[in-house]
C-alpha cells in the first residue's frame, strides 16, 4: 500500500512530544509497553475479524438501562472479569457487587449434625443424673434395693469414716514364740530380736520376748478390701493395699510391699492379709567363731520374712497391764491377731560370715560353718496370741 494511502496514526492528548518520547501514564494505562484497551461496563470486548482494531476507539456507549452501583473493594470470591448480562448483571449490582453463594461448608447436613451432637450430650447428661440418683438410694453396703452389689466382690469403698481401716500406722507388737537354728551347722550365728522366747509361766517374759513394728498400710485404689468385705466363696486376691516400713534405722526396712487378700467362707476367722520378700538377714554371733576372737558378723541372704495380718481373730497379747503402758509401740496397736516369720534355708554358703574391722566387712571367715541341707530351715516366729 502507497505511503500517502496508510491512516494517521491517532494520537492522545498533545504531549506527545514530552521529553524521552514517552507518553505519560493515565489511569487506564498498565505498565506494559503496549496501552490496554479501556473496558465497557457490561459488555465483552470487541474483536473483528480475529484481531484487535488497529487504533483506539475513543467513542464511549452508554451503560445499560440499570442503576448501576460502585464495585465494591475487597470481594475476592467474585469472577468480575467473565461476561455478565442482563438480570444478573442488574441483580448483582443491586446486592452491592456480592453474588448470593449457596452454603458451601456444610449447609443443612452441617445443620444436622449439630443438632445429633446436641441430642447426644443431652441423652448422657440425662443418663448420668439418672445413674448418680439411683446410687444414692443404695444402702450403707453398696448394694441397691434389688441385693445386687454396686461394685467388685472382696471390695470396699473408701469413703467415710467407717472405710478408713486399715489405712494408716500401725504398731504391730507381737512376742518372740519360737527361734529355729537349723539351717546352719554353728547355732551360733542365727538369732531372733529381742532374743529372749515368751514363757506364759513367766510373767516376765511379757516384756522380755516383746517385738513391736512400726508399719504403713496405704492404698493403691478407691476400693480395697477391708475387714467389712463378705466374702462370696474362697478368695486369695490383691487388696489394692501396700505396706511399708517406717523410717526406722533399727528396723527391717522395706517399701509398698502389695498386701495379699485371703478369705474363706466357711470360716470367717480366717480373713486375712499377707505379704512376703526375701532379705538379707544380718547376724552378729551370739559366740565367737574365729580362732583369735575377732568380731564377726553372718549373712543369710536368702531369708524369707512374711507378715499375716487378721482382719477378724482375737489377739490376746499383749496382756490388758501391758497393752494400756504409755507409749507401747508408738502408734495404734494392730487390733487383731498377728503372724510374722523370717525364715532361711540350709544350703552352700548358709551363712556367709565375715571378720569385723572397725565396723566395716573384712576377711571372709571359711572355718565357721559346714553347709546342711537346703531342706532345713531357720527361723524366727512371733505372734500376738
Amino acid at each position: 500500500m502507497a505511503a500517502s494511502q496508510r491512516l494517521s496514526t491517532i494520537t492522545e492528548a498533545g504531549n506527545a512530544g514530552a521529553s524521552g518520547g514517552q507518553q505519560p501514564r493515565g489511569i487506564l494505562r498498565t505498565s506494559s509497553s503496549n496501552p490496554a484497551t479501556p473496558r465497557r461496563p457490561g459488555t465483552p470486548r470487541q474483536l473483528s475479524g480475529g484481531a484487535r482494531a488497529a487504533s483506539q476507539d475513543t467513542t464511549r456507549t452508554g451503560p445499560p438501562a440499570y442503576n448501576w452501583v460502585p464495585e465494591p473493594v475487597g470481594v475476592d470470591e467474585e469472577d468480575l472479569t467473565a461476561p455478565v448480562e442482563g438480570e444478573k448483571l442488574a441483580q448483582l449490582r443491586r446486592d452491592g457487587g456480592h453474588v448470593r453463594r449457596k452454603r458451601d461448608r456444610g449447609g443443612w447436613g452441617r445443620i444436622a449434625l449439630i443438632a445429633g451432637l446436641l441430642l447426644v450430650i443431652i441423652a448422657l447428661a440425662v443418663g448420668l443424673g439418672v445413674g448418680l440418683t439411683w446410687k444414692k438410694h443404695q444402702d450403707g453396703n453398696g448394694n441397691s434395693s434389688s441385693g445386687q452389689s454396686s461394685q467388685p466382690a472382696g471390695t470396699t469403698p473408701s469413703n467415710g469414716q467407717e472405710q478408713q481401716f486399715p489405712l494408716g500406722e500401725y504398731s504391730y507388737i507381737t512376742a518372740l514364740r519360737s527361734v529355729k537354728t537349723n539351717c546352719t551347722s554353728n547355732p551360733a550365728t542365727w538369732s531372733c530380736y529381742p532374743y529372749s522366747v515368751f514363757n506364759p509361766s513367766d510373767s516376765s517374759s511379757n516384756t522380755s520376748s516383746l517385738a513391736s513394728f512400726n508399719w504403713v498400710v496405704s492404698n493403691t485404689s478407691s476400693m480395697y478390701a477391708t475387714n467389712s468385705t463378705t466374702a462370696t466363696s474362697d478368695q486369695v486376691m490383691q487388696s489394692n493395699l501396700t505396706i511399708s516400713s517406717t523410717s526406722n534405722p533399727f528396723s527391717i526396712m522395706f517399701t509398698n510391699e502389695p498386701l495379699t487378700y485371703i478369705n474363706s467362707r466357711s470360716n470367717s476367722s480366717s480373713a486375712r492379709y499377707t505379704f512376703s520378700f526375701e532379705m538379707s538377714k544380718a547376724v552378729i554371733p551370739s559366740a565367737s567363731i574365729t580362732s583369735n576372737n575377732a568380731a564377726a558378723e553372718c549373712f543369710f541372704n536368702q531369708t524369707i520374712f512374711t507378715g499375716t495380718l487378721y482382719l477378724e481373730a482375737a489377739r490376746t497379747y499383749p496382756s490388758a497391764d501391758l497393752a494400756d503402758s504409755t507409749g507401747l509401740g508408738g502408734y495404734t496397736p494392730w487390733p487383731f491377731a498377728i503372724e510374722i516369720t523370717q525364715s532361711s534355708p540350709g544350703g552352700q554358703n548358709v551363712p556367709t560370715c565375715y571378720e569385723m574391722v572397725n565396723g566395716n566387712v573384712g576377711d571372709r571367715i571359711l572355718t565357721a560353718v559346714t553347709p546342711e541341707p537346703e531342706s532345713d530351715e531357720c527361723s524366727c516366729d512371733y505372734r500376738n496370741y
